[in-house]
């Protein structure tokens, strides 16, 4: 009877074990094949937009065909073929995307994105989020539904709400609206108390302000925008901190573009700024606790005997950059003229060896200008340029870096630059030109200023302007070297 009895038991055992099985790979069925989830859905002011291909969602972006931009939100987009690039047109923006890059062109700005436009199934893919911004929509993400809505109505008042530290209210209509020299991405801060503000060829903030009653510290970013856009002000509150109660950021003014900072802190609040890749560090702490910087015993440096610089000349001959309308003059002309200027200005002291690339109206090739400076073993490598643009009321100078290493030199001199050419600060700015990217001393690129520009011209021109230029150019180059 027991044998019988155990039999039946190891037999249930054996049923309960096989439908428990039976169950969990049931289980483990389902989840493996759960459905994926559907592409997301876009609404433009309320109308879904139909598309041929679903969109994509890929690193938080939403990638959509072509067609979604020249059809559904009415841009003129170019696509070419050879140089797989699209360029996406509205007013006077031009976008410029180059599939698998992750570098865009908005108007004359070069910029870094998150996420790269690509060929998928054949089809041309880009983010709209970032095209959408850049050109005035606004955007939301219903997650629980999926849905992209997308708004061109402009909002009640298209300037930013002010910060109550603005001392100058004030603000040009119809002044010519600045281009950015770099974007701030994004402002958070840690568990540390240290903000951190995410951005791409952002300069580093002016000097804080520190204002009383309520105590608050102001960082002024100059020539900056936020990426995306911002409309008005954000506020984060922060409690049971004795450090700060709350920071804020709004895109200050327009003209000039300032974006501002604004931390009110407690009466003992110290902070130190650092500079990492791709971000700036606010560290709030006890003001006891902020670090006083040692200074270093002077040591007598070793005179170095010679600098080897060289000149770049830009252009030359059969390529004659530039055009000047209201003088009918070619770029070519004032870049020899001034780099001629350079070269007399800095063999006045004789620690400098100066080396040009061209001395006449001759053409050389954009490699041949790199292997010269490389072969001479340049300290410096200066490229001596103007510009030029459909808006023919854009004007100023600009001085371009693209290597890291370039960019103390870039800082450096843009004032010189600036005072030199008497225009227009347009400000220091990243871009991948062949001759500062390739070469491998630190590299500059002047942009001295805009010949599409008749006030830019005359004064670029003109032969007192470019003795200044050369002059203080020469007295920047001496300085960054610390011969003076």
């Amino acid at each position: 009877m027991r044998a019988i009895q155990s039999s039946r038991w190891e037999m249930k055992k054996s049923v309960s074990i096989m439908l428990l099985m039976s169950l969990l790979f049931t289980m483990f069925a389902s989840v493996g094949h759960a459905a994926a989830p559907p592409p997301p859905k876009l609404m433009l002011d309320g109308k879904q937009l139909a598309s041929d291909v679903p969109p994509k969602i890929e690193n938080g972006s939403t990638l959509v065909p072509l067609a979604i931009l020249s059809e559904g939100l009415g841009y003129e987009v170019e696509w070419e073929q050879s140089a797989k690039k699209v360029t996406v047109k509205k007013d006077s923006t031009v976008i410029e995307l180059v599939i698998g890059e992750a570098m865009i062109k908005v108007n004359d700005v070069i910029m870094e994105t998150t996420t790269k436009p690509k060929l998928i199934d054949s089809r041309t893919m880009v983010p709209v989020r970032l095209v959408g911004e850049l050109l005035g929509l606004t955007f939301e993400w219903d997650g629980t539904e999926r849905v992209v809505y997308m708004y061109s109505a402009p909002p009640e008042s298209t300037e930013p709400s002010t910060p109550d530290e603005q001392a100058d209210g004030s603000e040009n209509p119809d002044s010519e609206q600045s281009l950015p020299a770099g974007y701030i991405t994004g402002i958070t801060m840690n568990e540390q108390s240290v903000i951190t503000i995410a951005h791409t060829d952002v300069q580093k903030p002016n000097e804080p302000l520190l204002l009383e009653s309520p105590k608050r510290l102001v960082f002024d970013f100059p020539n900056t925008a936020f990426l995306p856009p911002m409309k008005g002000e954000t506020v984060v509150q922060v409690s049971d901190n004795p450090l700060l109660t709350y920071y804020k950021y709004a895109q200050f003014s327009a003209d000039p573009l300032v974006a501002r900072l604004v931390i009110q802190i407690g009466d003992n609040t110290g902070y130190v700024l650092s500079e990492t890749e791709g971000a700036y560090q606010i560290a709030l702490m006890p003001a006891s606790e902020v670090p006083v910087p040692e200074t270093p015993a002077e040591t007598p440096e070793e005179p170095t005997a010679v600098y080897d610089v060289v000149i770049d000349a830009g252009h030359g001959a059969k390529d004659p950059g530039a055009f000047s309308k209201s003088l009918n003059r070619w770029e070519k002309e004032f870049n020899l003229s001034a780099a001629l200027a350079l070269k007399a200005a800095l063999e006045k002291d004789k620690r400098i060896r100066v080396h040009m690339t061209r001395s006449d109206d001759t053409f050389l090739e954009l490699a041949d200008r790199i292997k010269f400076a490389e072969n001479v073993k340049a300290d410096l490598f200066i490229s001596i340029h103007a510009n030029s643009y459909d808006n023919t009321s854009v004007s100023g100078s600009e001085t371009y870096y693209y290597r890291e290493d370039s960019k103390p030199l870039a800082d450096f001199l843009h004032k010189y630059v600036v005072k030199g050419t008497g225009l227009r600060d347009r400000s220091v700015r990243k871009a991948a030109y062949k001759v500062i990217k390739e070469t491998t001393m630190p590299a500059v690129l002047i942009e001295a200023g805009y010949l599409s520009n008749s006030g830019d011209a005359k004064a670029l021109y003109d032969k007192s302007v470019q003795e200044r230029f050369a002059a203080e150019v020469a007295n920047g180059i001496k300085g960054y070297l610390k011969l003076k």
